[in-house]
């Protein structure tokens, strides 16, 4: 009994560290030495593209969002307080960032509002803004959350917007992963690997008492007094 719940309790180490072995060693390829994390999305056209806090504040380091127009186009992005950029797209149409996909690296997204898209750059509210014919970027830092970040297009169309998140502990996290996979994989081999048993040692002969039935020695014919000493050669 002790043996097969042995057995059992090796394979479950082996699966759960075989498991944590192979995350651990993806995580760590995929972030680098540096930590670094990209998440990226092709948003649909003709909208603008709105970043809530829910996914630029949900970690505790800075968030770079960097964005690149369609040919011939110029982008303008920038970042205000969650309800005051709700405010100014109002119920226009956008396509709005809600969550990232560790799996794929990608920025998931869903599209809100039915009306035409809100003139975004007209308002006075915004923390911070830029413009460019070409690609945008600019950094969301945690000690000013929450915030929300807008892109929108001139002449053309968003055509990709990349998150952008380094912490190196991370990596060291993914490191730490993958040793303990490997230990909890080899406690689990070695649990698993059969084993002989040992020969049990033979007990020693011990002979057995005498029955108390079986019949007593005879003892030895007494020699007559008078019966004459034996020959000095017979000695």
């Amino acid at each position: 009994m002790l043996r097969t719940l042995t057995r059992v309790a090796g394979a479950l180490a082996a699966l759960v560290g075989l498991a944590l072995t192979a995350t651990g060693v993806w995580f760590a390829a995929a972030l680098g030495g540096s930590g670094t994390a990209e998440f990226t999305t092709k948003p649909s056209p003709g909208a603008p593209v709105v970043i809530t806090p829910d996914v630029l504040n949900r970690v505790d380091a800075d968030v770079s969002v960097s964005a690149t127009p369609s040919r011939g186009a110029s982008l303008w992005m920038a970042r205000a307080n969650p309800s005051d950029a709700s405010a100014v797209l109002g119920d226009g149409r956008r396509v709005e960032v809600t969550g990232v996909s560790v799996r794929d690296w990608a920025l998931t997204t869903a599209g809100r509002g039915t009306g035409e898209p809100a003139e975004t750059g007209t308002a006075d509210l915004w923390r911070q803004q830029d413009d460019a014919e070409g690609p945008v970027s600019l950094t969301v830092e945690q000690a000013d959350a929450p915030e929300s970040v807008v892109i929108a297009a001139t002449g053309g169309s968003v055509e990709q917007v990349t998150l952008t998140v380094v912490d190196k502990r991370w990596f060291v996290e993914s490191v730490v992963a993958a040793l303990v996979g490997l230990f909890l994989l080899a406690a689990g081999a070695v649990a698993l690997w059969p084993r002989r048993s040992r020969p049990a040692a033979a007990a020693p002969d011990v002979p057995a008492p005498p029955s108390a039935d079986a019949p007593a020695p005879e003892p030895a014919a007494a020699r007559p007094a008078d019966a004459p000493d034996a020959p000095e050669d017979a000695r």
